[in-house]
């Protein structure tokens, strides 16, 4: 069981300095033991709960820039509050730099949602703007 102080580390049972092959080993394991899919119904609550954990360990450990923020941390002994979607006691960005990741993101969002439109809308003049139908009949059936 997952105790509430462990470092990512313990949690995973690797060593401080494990490869990358192994991070993704200790989490493949625990991720088929504890992950709600696999849960008991009775339990997925219970489940969920140890399995999140694992997951903010796996983002965290999996990726060399949150993995040095970390060890970072941990070196300080600030691990315990550590989280991979809060970000690290280290982590020095500005709003500024949050506001410009923010509108790239947005910008991505507008170029995506703009190349969806035009697909569709090129789908529909391919079919002449109509509805195109097709009948299908069943094998076995009788319309005699």
């Amino acid at each position: 069981m997952i105790q509430p102080k462990q470092s990512f580390y313990e949690l995973l049972g690797i060593s401080e300095n494990g490869t990358l092959s192994e991070i993704k080993k200790a989490y493949k394991q625990l991720a088929r033991k504890y992950h709600p899919d696999v849960s008991p119904l009775e339990r997925t609550e219970e489940y969920t709960k140890t399995f999140i954990p694992v997951q903010e360990t796996y983002e965290t450990l999996s990726v060399p820039q949150t993995r040095v923020s970390y060890d970072m941390d941990m070196s300080k002994g600030l691990h315990l509050t550590f989280s991979p979607r809060k970000g690290s006691q280290n982590d020095q960005r500005s709003d500024g730099d949050w506001k410009n990741i923010w509108q790239a993101q947005a910008m991505e969002l507008k170029r995506r949602g703009i190349i969806r439109e035009s697909r569709g809308t090129s789908m529909v003049a391919l079919n002449g703007g109509g509805v195109a139908t097709a009948a299908v009949k069943r094998s076995g059936s009788d319309d005699s």
